[in-house]
């Protein structure tokens, strides 16, 4: 014979297991350390007043081929704003990312007119300071893979007979940048978008070229450019 208040005690133990059973067996949600999502992100940048050293792209300088007739101009180029795609994965205070860059510019050589094409593939890692809250300031660093072609940079004598073709410079760089990167939307439980406003100082050397005849020389003396810029990015983590 069972008791009657010890049957409701038993009625009332297996109801709360059965709401229990459920939950325990439901795996918990990992917790970020960080203030912002983490996890994949794509972006876009933009960089203003971009140029390249006057010191080598001058408007009179030429490269010519050793013991060849095969030459290749550096005209002097007109800034331009850039714009660059990312790519990239944001860790508790880091990130690691690949980026884009493209812009045109227009150019002067000799008295004629022009326009070159600048390119770089980049691979950056960015560090984040303070990243608790809102507002994070942030470093980056990297290495960059750039060409610039100029259009009808190239020609094979110097003749009116001559063959005209592009010209494209090709190298190596290394990539700076110091800022700061705010995520302003309150979205719950970690914000997804985050604006970065910053400084972005690039060396790069140029040692590769190709002409009209499509044949890769190397550059002697190849020749350095670097040149700062303001940049302001915005990204979103998926």
């Amino acid at each position: 014979m069972t008791c009657p208040v010890s049957g409701k005690l038993l009625t009332l133990a297996l109801f709360l297991l059965t709401l229990a059973t459920p939950a325990w067996s439901q795996e918990p949600e990992q917790e970020q350390s960080g203030f912002a999502k983490e996890g994949g992100y794509v972006g876009v940048a933009g960089l203003f007043g971009v140029e390249l050293n006057r010191d080598n792209f001058d408007g009179g300088s030429i490269y010519q081929k050793i013991n060849g007739e095969e030459f290749l101009i550096l005209p002097l180029l007109e800034k331009a704003n850039m714009i660059r795609g990312i790519l990239g994965v944001r860790y508790p205070k880091a990130a690691f990312e690949f980026s884009y860059d493209r812009t045109k510019h227009q150019g002067t050589f000799a008295g004629g007119t022009g326009e070159a094409t600048f390119q770089a593939i980049n691979v950056d890692g960015r560090y984040f300071f303070a990243t608790n809250g809102r507002v994070q300031p942030h470093v980056l660093a990297g290495g960059s893979f750039p060409w610039l072609s100029v259009k009808d940079g190239s020609f094979s004598d110097a003749t009116a007979n001559a063959d005209v073709g592009n010209a494209t410079y090709r190298g190596f760089g290394v990539n700076t940048e110091a800022g700061v990167t705010v995520y302003p939307h309150p979205h719950y439980p970690h914000p997804q978008f985050g604006i970065g406003v910053g400084y972005r100082y690039r060396l790069m050397w140029f040692d590769r070229a190709t002409g009209v005849s499509k044949t890769d020389f190397e550059l002697h003396p190849r020749f350095r450019e670097n040149g700062g810029n303001l940049v302001i990015t915005g990204l979103f983590t998926f």
